[in-house]
């Protein structure tokens, strides 16, 4: 036998779609296939069982007819599949890349393609059926197909259908390069008054190529990306109702950069959570009570490169625990060391607190260690720790503490403090009865030296300013008048000591360069001075002294004028 080329054969009566389910005929073309035997056909066509050839794209591809993207694969377990070596089943589900465009759409079906190189326009190759038309979305499928929105295109493939071993007798496939082996795998949306799903165009289409020998087949379009694993952790579990639970991804490898869309079975905990370094988190504290199916669901970022995956976990939410309260009393002989004493806690909450559902520990002065002893659980919800020899002297603050048994029943719950002082025993005279004993106790103190602060209101910026002064009669005397305030003398020096409060005047000038336009300040005076208030808190006498104006005293001479308090 010998290859005489490819020689079309078309399906009985003209039709563009054929499904051949003849049992006997079924097995014989798979046997040929596993057996990479040539047949000759009446017609001179040929059914060719060689092996693949290289993974490279098709020449036909990208083809313009599947302009609506791709199809990934999933098994029954919602894993992404690129290969297989099941002819009869090549997959579970058939999920497109991109919602539907067309309004009123809601079914999906797959149809195989025999690429054509004699027929540029692919939708006049060979179909036929692969799997009938499903609805979607599915929420009953595995994640993360029940995750995709409710546009996402999705077909459920039964047992029997996806099956490549029962079309590859139907045609006679093309040998040339490029197309060889090659089978499109279109998926197509349909739905009521839409129109017929299976001739619809244009549509979701990936290409798989299949080894005869081996018996297996394998993606070669879109080029197959490397796959990712997704793990999911929640943290803490159990939790309780209403507390917060830490969910967090870790996408291997490391190095595909995407976000995770954490899911409670078919309900999208808030909104994709970007991955960095290799993980993903989100918290969420509205888990209801009961066990969760949750999952975290991988989209990368760079498609054509890494692969979606799922990460599962369940996750148990217990219900809100019961509030308890703790109350601590002291008794016995604790104020006086070695005193037997007893410590009793009382552990109440709503309804009946039952004895064992916990333990007691009492604790002194902050320690994380709880004083010695055992501990009886009495009536009604009672502690008690009896102390033999009580306290050591000193003072001492007590706490109880409450550790339920069963957390998710009973919360933790701690008593206030009980603080108090534990004397040492009185010995000799004062341990008589009647005696009347002291105890003389010394006591230091450091007294500050203290201080004498002088306070004006009064700056170069914000000066004494006394308006315009008034020339009297005889022309010889200026004067002005405006009273000094909030001059404040703080004294805070033990010993109630004197003090001197002066004021003196300086030259005038009229802040220009001509050492000419100044007033001497011997012929600057105080007149008139009087006290107005001698301050909170002053007990002292204040006296004062006014100075008048030494008239006649040359501009330029030496001179001062000042106010005087004692």
């Amino acid at each position: 036998m010998h290859d005489v080329g490819r020689v079309p054969r078309h399906p009985p009566h003209g039709n563009t779609l054929h499904n051949l389910k003849g049992n006997k005929r079924m097995r014989a073309i798979k046997a040929a296939i596993a057996g990479a035997i040539v047949l000759a056909f009446a017609g001179g066509g040929v059914l060719l069982g060689a092996t693949s050839a290289s993974a490279a794209t098709p020449a036909f591809e990208p083809d313009p007819n599947a302009s609506n993207g791709s199809i990934t694969f999933y098994d029954a377990s919602g894993n992404v599949i690129t290969s297989g070596n099941n002819l009869s089943h090549l997959f579970d589900y058939a999920v497109a890349s991109s919602d539907a465009t067309r309004t009123g759409t809601t079914k999906a079906s797959t149809t195989f393609a025999f690429p054509d190189h004699t027929k540029p326009d692919s939708t006049t190759w060979f179909q036929s059926t692969g799997s009938a038309s499903t609805n979607f979305p599915n929420t009953t499928a595995p994640a993360p197909i029940n995750g995709f929105g409710a546009r996402r295109p999705v077909n459920q493939a039964q047992s029997t259908e996806a099956n490549l071993s029962a079309l590859l007798g139907t045609t006679t496939l093309d040998t040339t390069p490029g197309y060889a082996n090659i089978v499109q795998i279109r998926l197509k949306d349909s739905g009521a008054g839409v129109g017929n799903g299976t001739l619809a165009k244009p549509f979701w289409a990936t290409d798989i190529q299949f080894d005869a020998a081996a018996g297996t087949w394998t993606q070669v379009f879109p080029a197959v990306v490397t796959s990712t694993t997704t793990t999911l952790a929640a943290t803490p579990n159990p939790s309780t109702v209403g507390n917060t639970v830490t969910l967090t991804a870790t996408v291997a490898p490391a190095a595909a950069a995407g976000s995770v869309q954490f899911m409670d079975g078919a309900t999208n905990i808030g909104s994709p959570a970007a991955v960095s370094a290799g993980t993903a988190s989100t918290t969420t504290s509205t888990l209801t009570q009961g066990s969760h199916a949750l999952s975290a669901v991988f989209t990368p970022t760079d498609t054509a490169t890494y692969g979606s995956s799922t990460g599962t976990f369940t996750a148990t939410v217990n219900p809100a625990a019961t509030a308890t309260a703790t109350t601590l009393a002291v008794s016995g002989g604790y104020l006086t060391a070695g005193s037997a004493a007893t410590l009793t806690a009382t552990v109440t909450g709503p309804g009946t607190t039952p004895n064992g559902s916990g333990t007691v520990a009492f604790y002194d002065n902050a320690s994380a260690t709880a004083i010695p002893g055992t501990v009886t659980a009495g009536p009604t919800g009672t502690y008690v720790l009896d102390l033999p020899t009580g306290f050591t002297a000193g003072g001492h603050s007590v706490v109880a503490k409450f550790t339920p048994t069963d957390l998710t029943q009973f919360a933790v719950s701690q008593s206030s403090p009980q603080a108090f002082l534990t004397q040492a025993p009185l010995v000799g005279a004062c341990a008589q009865p009647g005696s009347v004993c002291t105890d003389t106790q010394n006591v230091t103190a450091t007294i500050p030296v203290g201080t004498l602060v002088i306070n004006t209101p009064y700056t170069a910026s914000a000066p004494l300013d006394l308006g315009t002064l008034v020339l009297d009669p005889t022309s010889t005397v200026l004067t002005g008048s405006k009273p000094f305030q909030n001059i404040v003398v703080t004294d805070t020096r033990s010993g109630n000591l004197a003090w001197t409060v002066s004021a003196i005047a300086t030259n005038l000038s009229d802040g220009g360069g001509n050492p000419n336009s100044v007033i001497n300040a011997q012929n600057l005076g105080l007149t008139g001075v009087a006290k107005t208030s001698s301050g909170a808190g002053f007990t002292g006498t204040l006296t004062y002294t006014a100075n008048a104006a030494a008239n006649g005293v040359a501009p330029g001479a030496a001179g001062s004028a000042g106010l005087g308090g004692t």
